[in-house]
């Protein structure tokens, strides 16, 4: 790897009458927003930015943005990136661009506030551009033409640690090809994991970076597999000498995760017992020990086997004795409680949600700027606990004490910038970085000045998505027939009525996962694409989805094909009674699961609905448990399928007539409608004998079927040519079915 040249942005001092395109307006509650006008693209090629939606006056122009300005250093060697058109509509958006990767992600302020590290393109790839504030100077510290950087962490003011991966990865997410640490100029960087040629390991392998000592320290904590292959220890780690210690000698041994003090003690560790037996459950401990060491204490345990309560560890408050966990106790639903590690206690419960489980998820730049990441927001000085943010129906931030500082300004953002905020200032606070995203826009980030009270535009994530162009989302509540209320949302055409409108039901896979937010970018932005040609989207989380709490999970139960379908039907019916959507005109689209729910939702009810597309389909309930290549069934540690698979799919042997019932490859004959199949050559968590014994039922009952299989891709598709060959193919499939290009029937 070597770095690209340097080049120098300086800030323009014309007014706003002189910037071409430039909006004038009115300050907004203090806060001035500096940046550019939309723009129909730089005719050199290279990426350029937007303004956002904020008016404002006597601003600074700064040209066509920070970043933009100082892309002009690499597109020498980006000459694919295209410009970016002035789109009037989102129809007009080429697939390939819709769903290509972002142009700007995994942007970080340094502690010191001095620089800002972001992932961007060059080379084909994303590679690590550092930024520094005070001369506008860029310097790409990476240069690979094979992989992507992915997570880059400050460690220190002056040093970071990144790992590298594959972002056109077969399954979608990034496997872990490398890690490295790097000085921010560029100089000495080193290898802190890899590949020998032969396949195997060499090096660290960190799990996560726990916490820093901050200042210009290169030492941080971390959790690392070095003792064992399987669970990580907590070692301190120099990050420029790459010598370690191990802090976590005496451990409860079996350690899933870490949570560490305000000292950098280790003091909470989540241990993975072992399975006793067949048809048992494992157990899930935590465990505390006291800031002055001693012997581990269990305080807590969960089941995997229909237990209704569930723990999340949050963190220390500054007193390093109260703990902050989510947790049932009794309710359907998690709250945030505090727990008093030494009286062994549970105190107040601080916060719960009308709708959905609260829960404390370790921070991961694959979710950036979706608020999926549920955690507590602190004084970064005090390293008080003030706040909580989670993912309800949108992204939420709450503040224990109104009318906080914190609270004051959280609502400053509000007010200053459209949709939701995320921001992490300096040490000093002098300066933050801002990511503010929506569900019509993917994310902009912005540079705020406290002294001045001013927000720079930076970048976009993606450029070319104007907001006032994208389908706004909606949470709603549906009653199901047996009257469960079932959450779910529904993104719906811009500019057009919403009234019989063609509709797709778009069903995560898992199903044991909450499949959805408020800000659905991410990788595969399906719902704003097909709201983007005219199509509602119904997203629903029906039972055995996770998230919504107890009842909605357990209730799934053994329902595969049955009242889980039921509830996916009746969100459709309900759009129906409402008159959004025309009954005649109603497709099922959706992968793993939500494949196998498309197909047996035309089993299930065959005159209803008129198409599906089903990809990485599971297709025949007993595969899933003979088949002894799937990822799942090789993976004898935890066992499965031969454990928890029963009680929440079923046994192909004790269930064999329900399996009969509700397993689409055996039900070919029941459908009338017309199905596309698509499947992953690779694929080992639903393996192409699932879409091959489908396609062969099909062909055999008689009925068409349009199939085709994506060489060298596994459960999902990500590389660029076969994802903008996928979501081609889907538009013209029910385009051809639902949509304009529908043949009516006599």
């Amino acid at each position: 790897m070597h770095s690209a040249g340097r080049i120098r942005c300086a800030r323009s001092t014309r007014s706003s009458e002189s910037a071409p395109g430039a909006r004038r307006g009115a300050i907004l509650r203090g806060v001035r927003v500096t940046g550019t006008a939309a723009t129909k693209g730089d005719p050199t090629g290279r990426l350029s930015l937007f303004h956002t939606r904020i008016s404002m006056s006597k601003f600074r122009y700064l040209g066509a943005g920070l970043l933009a300005c100082l892309m002009s250093a690499l597109a020498p060697a980006t000459p694919a990136q295209p410009a970016v058109k002035d789109y009037k509509s989102a129809a007009e958006v080429p697939v390939a661009q819709f769903f290509a990767l972002e142009d700007f992600r995994s942007m970080k302020l340094s502690p010191d506030g001095k620089r800002i590290a972001a992932v961007a393109p060059y080379k084909g790839r994303g590679n690590l551009l550092i930024v520094d504030l005070a001369t506008r100077q860029a310097k790409s510290i990476t240069a690979s033409e094979r992989w992507d950087v992915v997570r880059p962490r400050w460690i220190g003011n002056k040093r970071l640690y990144f790992t590298v991966a594959d972002g056109l990865e077969a399954s979608g997410r990034p496997r872990l090809k490398g890690a490295y640490t790097i000085n921010a100029d560029g100089t000495d960087m080193k290898e802190v994991f890899g590949y020998n040629d032969n396949g195997s390991p060499r090096g660290l392998r960190i799990d996560n970076v726990l916490d820093t000592e901050g200042g210009d320290s290169t030492v941080a904590y971390v959790a690392m597999r070095e003792r064992s292959r399987e669970y990580p220890d907590v070692y301190k780690l120099d990050f420029r000498s790459m010598r370690f210690e191990l802090i976590s000698f005496d451990s409860p041994g079996r350690t899933l995760q870490w949570e560490l003090d305000s000292e950098h003690r280790p003091r909470i560790a989540v241990r993975e017992e072992p399975r006793p037996g067949r048809g048992k459950p494992v157990l899930t401990t935590y465990w505390h020990r006291a800031p002055a060491g001693g012997a581990w204490e269990k305080l807590f345990e969960e089941s995997s086997i229909n237990d209704p309560e569930s723990y999340s560890i949050c963190g220390f408050d500054k007193d390093d004795r109260t703990l902050f966990v989510t947790a049932r106790r009794g309710r359907d639903r998690s709250a945030l409680w505090k727990y008093d590690t030494q009286a062994k206690q549970f105190g107040d419960m601080l916060l719960d949600d009308p709708l959905v489980d609260l829960a404390c998820n370790s921070g991961s730049d694959e979710n950036e700027g979706s608020g999926s990441d549920g955690g507590l927001l602190s004084d970064p000085q005090s390293k008080e606990v003030v706040g909580f943010q989670y993912q309800g129906d949108r992204p939420k931030k709450v503040y224990f004490k109104a009318g906080s500082g914190h609270e004051a300004l959280a609502k400053m953002f509000a007010a200053a910038v459209p949709g939701f905020s995320e921001y992490r200032f300096s040490k000093d606070r002098s300066v933050a970085l801002v990511l503010a995203y929506s569900d019509i826009d993917p994310g902009t980030y912005y540079l705020y000045d406290a002294a001045k009270k001013q927000l720079e535009v930076v970048a976009k994530k993606r450029a070319w998505a104007k907001p006032e162009l994208m389908a706004e989302r909606k949470s709603i509540l549906y009653k199901a027939r047996d009257g469960m209320m079932i959450p779910a949302y529904l993104t719906l055409p811009r500019g057009v009525p919403a009234k019989s409108l063609p509709l797709i039901v778009n069903i995560h896979g898992g199903p044991m996962v909450r499949g959805y937010q408020w800000a659905e970018w991410g990788r595969w932005p399906e719902a704003q694409f097909f709201a983007a040609h005219g199509y509602a989207v119904l997203e629903p989380e029906p039972r055995a989805s996770t998230g919504y709490g107890y009842k909605l999970y357990v209730t799934g139960f053994k329902q595969w094909g049955q009242a889980a379908q039921d509830d996916i039907t009746d969100g459709a019916l309900q759009l129906v009674k409402d008159g959004i959507v025309d009954k005649e005109r109603m497709c099922l689209h959706g992968g793993s699961y939500g494949g196998y729910a498309s197909l047996q939702g035309l089993v299930r009810e065959p005159d209803l609905f008129k198409c599906a597309h089903s990809f990485v389909a599971v297709t025949d309930l007993g595969l899933m448990q003979t088949v002894a290549w799937s990822d799942i069934a090789e993976n004898v540690k935890h066992d499965w399928l031969d454990n928890e698979f029963k009680i929440q799919v079923g046994d192909s042997k004790d269930d064999a007539e329900m399996f009969q019932r509700v397993s689409p490859a055996r039900n070919a004959d029941k459908i009338k409608a017309a199905v596309m199949l698509t499947m992953g050559s690779d694929d080992v968590r639903v393996p192409l004998i699932h879409g091959e014994k489908m396609r062969d039922a099909m062909i055999k009952a008689g009925k068409p079927i349009e199939w085709k299989v994506y060489a060298e891709e596994a459960h999902g598709f990500n590389k660029e040519a076969n994802v903008t060959d996928f979501y081609t193919r889907s538009l013209r499939f029910y385009d051809e079915h639902i949509g304009p290009n529908r043949k009516k029937q006599p």
